[in-house]
């Protein structure tokens, strides 16, 4: 089978990250807990020039305040000098977004491994015809003795659920008494939830008032977390970069920008670890986590080497040479 790019450069090693992880600690959630601190830690150096350019972009508002009252009449102008400022001093208005938006890919890579983790964290190949025939011993061992559990994926073929369904695949295994037999044991308790679970069938749960499965029933903290931490890390990110003597102007692109993300990003949040495995919003969780904590220490320290900051005015460069604002 012919591997894709992606597969060879994001999902593979991620998978081998995590099952190495997973064959020291024995437990799902830990491994992916423990997966995401190592991401931000080798993340950090370009958390650190980020948090440079947020610095950075906090020294100048007071220039940009002045240019928007110099050119409050000329909305191009304005545009332009304020684009020659951040340009000048080397800011972009997007440099503070980038750690989140690398965290994309690793996301989707993530969400493959954890769709598939006897393929990925187990080191089970599907390719193998007697792996395959496994994948039907149980389909067919369910389909007669749980039929209520494994429901309309009875009808699925081997192929089908092992690409789609293996999280299910391996808690069938466990339930038939196979999984450690056939090396696809997975141990999804983690903090008391069922990881093996989708948050979106915790609210199923309650919706129905069925509270039996308390392990699947306490998924629906997730969601709730993850738009909780994802809000509380876009909200420091904004003050970081927010001079607080200086009154913000809905006119500066950058901070539009930035209200549209501290929208957006909690309730795409909210989206994905709502209706993806549950392994997806505990990184998302200890990832906002984790930037959090690394953003308070980075701002206590760039406060500490205060006249490492200098702002260049533009308009004084051309009139009077080089000259530089400490702000």
């Amino acid at each position: 089978m012919k591997l894709s790019l992606f597969e060879l450069l994001i999902t593979r090693p991620l998978g081998f990250v995590i099952r190495t992880i997973y064959n020291l600690v024995q437990n799902y959630g830990l491994s992916i807990l423990l997966f995401t601190v190592i991401i931000k830690l080798i993340l950090m150096p370009l958390q650190v020039k980020s948090q440079k350019a947020m610095k950075k972009q906090q020294k100048i508002q007071p220039i940009v305040a002045e240019l928007q009252k110099k050119y409050a009449n000329d909305q191009q102008k304005l545009q332009a000098e304020m684009m020659k400022v951040y340009k000048e001093n080397g800011v972009s208005m997007t440099g503070g977004c980038l750690p989140l938006l690398i965290q994309f890919p690793i996301l989707i890579g993530l969400y493959r491994v954890i769709q598939r983790p006897i393929t990925y964290i187990r080191g089970v190949n599907f390719a193998d015809e007697t792996v395959l025939l496994k994948v039907k011993t149980v389909i067919a061992q369910m389909t007669e003795k749980f039929p209520d559990v494994i429901g309309k994926l009875a009808s699925l073929s081997p192929e089908q659920i092992q690409k789609t369904y293996q999280i299910q695949l391996s808690t069938w295994a466990d339930k038939l008494g196979l999984a450690k037999e056939y090396g696809w044991h997975i141990n999804f308790n983690f903090l008391g939830l069922d990881l093996s679970g989708v948050p979106s069938s915790a609210f199923s749960a309650i919706a129905r008032g069925d509270f039996s499965d308390i392990g699947t029933v306490l998924l629906i903290l997730i969601p709730v977390f993850a738009v909780l931490t994802t809000w509380l890390s876009m909200r420091q990110s904004q003050k970081l970069t927010q001079n607080p003597d200086v009154k913000q102007n809905d006119d500066d692109p950058s901070q539009s920008m930035s209200k549209s993300m501290n929208m957006m990003m909690p309730i795409m949040t909210g989206f994905f670890t709502f209706s993806l495995p549950s392994g997806i919003g505990i990184y998302w969780i200890i990832s906002s986590v984790m930037q959090i904590i690394q953003q308070y220490a980075l701002d206590k320290y760039f406060n500490e080497k205060e006249d490492d900051f200098v702002v260049t005015i533009p308009d004084q460069n051309r009139k009077n040479g080089k000259k530089r604002r400490r702000r």
